[in-house]
């Protein structure tokens, strides 16, 4: 009878504790698109028309994959041997994937600071980086603007990137 009263009981209060948790998902949790990318600064230029781009938000964790420029890939030619590649065919190689940007993590938000930690990443200086990527950002409706600017002691500049939720 005892045992059945507490089966009984931790039924009733796992789902409950579970349901009452604290909802940590926040405004910028959802899937995006990189919609327009501005840059200021000696190397000012706007981008209109971004590649293709995917990035997620959920619950502390995100993944950021995108296709920097304003042209599509090419692929690179295939190999004639892959265990001696040649180096036209590493720099086509190169030239194919150099455009990718790819990397996840973890995020924070502080009031209107969004902090990311990359855990993987294409480049490895974004995986050992000592400091999080630290931007701005505000959300307007289905709209999402996140705002990066130069270190301390770099020329001045600013990039802000213009996102459009997916979902």
């Amino acid at each position: 009878m005892t045992s059945r009263a507490v089966l009984l009981t931790l039924c009733v209060l796992i789902p409950a504790v579970a349901f009452s948790q604290k909802n940590d998902a926040s405004a910028i949790d959802g899937v995006w698109k990189i919609a327009e990318i501005v840059r200021t600064g000696a190397n000012a230029a706007t981008n209109a028309n971004p590649q293709q781009s995917l990035i997620i938000f959920a619950r502390g964790h995100y993944s950021w994959i995108n296709l920097n420029g304003t042209t599509s890939r090419t692929q690179s030619p295939a190999a004639k041997d892959l265990a001696r590649l040649t180096d036209a065919e590493k720099l086509a190689r190169y030239e194919e994937w150099s455009p990718l940007t790819a990397q996840a993590g973890t995020f924070e938000t502080n009031g209107s600071t969004l902090s990311r930690r990359a855990l993987v990443a294409k480049n490895i200086g974004a995986m050992t980086a000592k400091n999080p990527n630290v931007q701005d950002f505000k959300i307007e409706g289905n709209t999402l603007w996140l705002t990066a600017r130069s270190a301390a002691g770099q020329p001045v500049s600013e990039t802000r990137t213009k996102f459009t939720r997916v979902q």
